[in-house]
């Protein structure tokens, strides 16, 4: 039997297993693909594995498989629960990082209630990835997409891509009401303009640029996993596409309102994302060896 934890940030939720003390599964993504199931398996939007670091300056390392097997390359709920997980089980104090990729992830435990296993979580995601190293400030890290043969909602702003080491692509609906999601969202994380596909975030502005408390409120079509409560890096996405778009207040506290509950992200002047939210431990079990 595979001993997991099931944890959650905002309902993006994760089964995740202790590599420290047990090992890794052989085959990562047929076991995801099983225990994600949310009929016959564990459930969940992926398989998180738990790991010890490999040399780098880090506490460990985590790998993240979406529910149809895929690798993502960044995962900010899943990062948080792991870093709650990292602090709890006293492998790590209230500052430390952890590896993903090719990242260093800086962690900062801001709350930490061990009895009730949740945790309040910073991470520093990083800058984003520069689209457009020919136009001047923040709005070089998004490009505008043209998603050719598509009927698009009533847009506030045009689509944009945005990379924070992930795809995003992120369109600004005047209603996420009267969007017609579960056949936009797999349309355009398939669409040939993303040949390793996308996340998908559609976005309603909140309130304006000069707000000193700017809001959005997003849904989240995630890749390899279909809709999901909340996305961590999507969080961090939508913020920068929103003040490279002139749509969200620069260097401020936005506030992302997702099904699942509220995520607060911060670019700050020098470029980095950090992005701070709850973690939560939904319970503990075993899973058959023998599947997957």
């Amino acid at each position: 039997m595979i001993p997991f934890i099931k944890m959650h940030g905002c309902g993006n939720d994760y089964v995740f297993l202790d590599c420290f003390s047990n090992p890794v599964p052989k085959d990562p993504s047929t076991l995801a693909i099983n225990i994600s199931d949310r009929n016959r398996g564990v459930g969940g939007d992926g398989l998180v594995l738990m790991m010890p670091p490999d040399g780098s300056n880090a506490v460990a390392r985590m790998r993240m498989f979406n529910s149809d097997g895929s690798e993502g390359s960044l995962c900010g709920n899943a990062l948080r629960c792991m870093a709650m997980w990292l602090h709890q089980s006293g492998l790590a104090g209230p500052e430390f990082r952890i590896a993903m990729s090719d990242r260093l992830m800086p962690v900062r435990i801001l709350h930490s209630d061990e009895q009730h296993r949740v945790a309040q979580v910073r991470i520093e995601v990083g800058p984003p990835v520069v689209q457009n190293p020919l136009v001047a400030e923040k709005a070089m890290f998004v490009r505008k997409v043209e998603l050719s043969n598509l009927l698009l909602p009533d847009l506030s702003h045009p689509p944009v891509f945005v990379s924070m080491g992930n795809p995003h692509t992120i369109l600004f609906v005047r209603s996420l009401e009267a969007l017609d999601f579960f056949t936009l969202g797999p349309a355009i994380e398939c669409h040939p303009e993303f040949p390793s596909r996308t996340n998908v975030e559609f976005v309603e502005i909140q309130s304006g640029q000069a707000e000193t408390s700017p809001r959005a409120k997003v849904r989240v079509w995630e890749r390899g996993s279909g809709e999901t409560m909340a996305c961590g890096s999507g969080a961090c996405a939508v913020a920068v596409a929103g003040v490279a778009s002139r749509l969200l207040a620069d260097s401020v506290p936005i506030q992302i309102e997702m099904r699942g509950g509220n995520l607060v992200v911060i670019w700050d002047q020098f470029n980095s994302v950090f992005l701070e939210g709850p973690a939560e431990e939904a319970f503990r079990g075993f899973f058959p060896a023998d599947i997957g």
